[in-house]
Order: C-alpha cells, then sequence, then structure tokens
C-alpha cells in the first residue's frame, strides 16, 4: 500500500480507535490544538498556506521489530521490557499531489531531534514493517526551523525523498564520524540528565520509557546509516558485506546507556519529590 492510504486508515478517538491521538486535515488540528511548540505552529501555517489538502497524522504508535534486537543486530534487550506500540511518531504530514504520494515526519526540537527524527524513519521503513514500501515517499526531519519545516515539506513533491533527505543530513552533518560523536555525546547527555532528576522522581517509568526508546534510537541510526553507506562497503571494506556489518554493529555498540534496571535503582531523596512532566 502506498503511504497515504496506510496513513488514511489510522484512527484517531474520534473514530473510535487508539492508533494515534489525530488523524486528519492539518487545518483541522490546527484549530483544536492550543498547546503545539510555537516554532512547529509556524511551520504547520505556513504549510497549511501552500497546501489546503495537507493531512497530519499526530502521535502515531507502532511496534519495535523485536528480531533487530533478538539476532544481535543491534544489542538492547531493554526494549524487550517496554509494553504495547510503544514507538510514537510525533508528527506525520501527509498528502497526493498531481499523483505523487509523500509523508514528511516531524519531530519537535531537541538539541539532537535530527538524530532522533532519522532513527523514527528507520523503524518505520525497516524490513517487515508496514511502511517498508513507502520508504522511499518518506523523509524525516527535525523541528528546529520553521523554515526548514516548510522548504522540506514543499521540495517532496518536487524532488526525490532520497535527495531531500540527503541534503538535511549535509546541514547537519559533514560526515558519519560526526554524526556518531553527536550520538555518542546525546547517550551521555541522557546519563546525566537521569542522575540529576530521577532522585527526586517518584513516578519515573514514562521517563525511563522515553530514554529507553532515545537510547534505541540512537543505536538504529549509527547502525542503519552505517549500512546504507555503499563507499564503506567497497572503499573501507572491500565489498565484504560481513565487515561492514561487524563494523555496524560496533558503532551501536558505542553508544552506552543506564540499563532499565539501573535507571529504577536510582535512590530517593526526599526532599523536593517532583513528578514528570
Amino acid at each position: 500500500m502506498t503511504i497515504c492510504t496506510i496513513l488514511n486508515e489510522q484512527l484517531d478517538s474520534r473514530k473510535g480507535g487508539d492508533d494515534c491521538s489525530f488523524n486528519g486535515f492539518l487545518e483541522d488540528y490546527l484549530s483544536l490544538e492550543e498547546n503545539l511548540d510555537a516554532t512547529l505552529k509556524d511551520s504547520f501555517e505556513k504549510i497549511l498556506e501552500e497546501d489546503r489538502d495537507v493531512k497530519i497524522c499526530v502521535g502515531l504508535k507502532d511496534v519495535i521489530s523485536h528480531e533487530a534486537i533478538s539476532n544481535q543486530i543491534i544489542r538492547y534487550k531493554d526494549v524487550f521490557k517496554l509494553e504495547g506500540r510503544a514507538l510514537v511518531y510525533p508528527y506525520i504530514l501527509y498528502n497526493n499531489i498531481n499523483d505523487t504520494e509523500r509523508a514528511l515526519l516531524v519531530v519537535p526540537y531537541s538539541s539532537y531531534s535530527y538524530i532522533y527524527a532519522k532513527g523514527y524513519y528507520y523503524c518505520m521503513t525497516e524490513p517487515n514493517s508496514r511502511f517498508i514500501d513507502c520508504k522511499n515517499e518518506i523523509v524525516a526531519v527535525s523541528g528546529q526551523s520553521a523554515d526548514k519545516v516548510v522548504e522540506a515539506y514543499s521540495d517532496l513533491f518536487k524532488r526525490s525523498a532520497g535527495a531531500v533527505q540527503r541534503k538535511l543530513d549535509r546541514d547537519h552533518f559533514k560526515d558519519y564520524e560526526q554524526l556518531k560523536e553527536a550520538a555518542l555525546e546525546a547517550s551521555e547527555k541522557m546519563k546525566e540528565e537521569i542522575n540529576e532528576t530521577f532522585p527526586h522522581i517518584e513516578d519515573r517509568k514514562p521517563l525511563i520509557d522515553k530514554y529507553v526508546i532515545q537510547w534505541f534510537l540512537l543505536k538504529k541510526v549509527l547502525y542503519v546509516q552505517y549500512m546504507v553507506n555503499k563507499d564503506y562497503l567497497n572503499v573501507n571494506h572491500g565489498g565484504a558485506i560481513k565487515r561492514q556489518r561487524n563494523q555496524a554493529k560496533l558503532n551501536a555498540d558505542s553508544i552506552t546507556f543506564l540499563s532499565y534496571s539501573q535507571m529504577w535503582r536510582i535512590p530517593m531523596e526526599q526532599d523536593n519529590i517532583v513528578q514528570p512532566q
């Protein structure tokens, strides 16, 4: 099925479903949502000016493929501890214009949101996923700049999705090594955040689940981004796919993390206990 066909089938509560929090015309969503991030609101309003028929799927739930973990492609068994459809794609804009179907996966801005956006894309389009046949119809972007989001959406219907994604890649990282450095930094920042905040948080499960997903996305990006690089295959590994795969695994393994149990065992400080936001 095409990307628009799949997304149109996702049901929100208005239609008696629980696939996502909203799925329908962007114009309707903007009229209902009062707490949208300012940059995203600006970008969505500008996109709506260009395309009155654009739709948006918000908070689409998806399962994590356990195959990638169970066969040791990505060594991260904590993902098995997450319940149900643990992956949640923040915002997906989609439409069919002149028989060209495209979708833009938008992740709200944070210091490493472009890496997470790439990770979501790789999860969304991995083998055996429902979107596998749509991988050339989807682009992932960070919500850092309204103009960049609008430009990416507009370019989707003028160029191939791959060309649009590669341009976005170049805007964020000059090469794989810079991407890897940022991913490692993101991992260390998460550990610092957890050690600073968890002693004051009693209900930790939502945050623990969030951090487990984020570490999984970092590992996913380092593995897949290395594997799709044909230059690495031919130049670094002499065309030996097994050697490239082994190095990709090592790259993913370089992401260190606090385990599920470690996060639960961080001692509580009784003063100034707060609830997660």
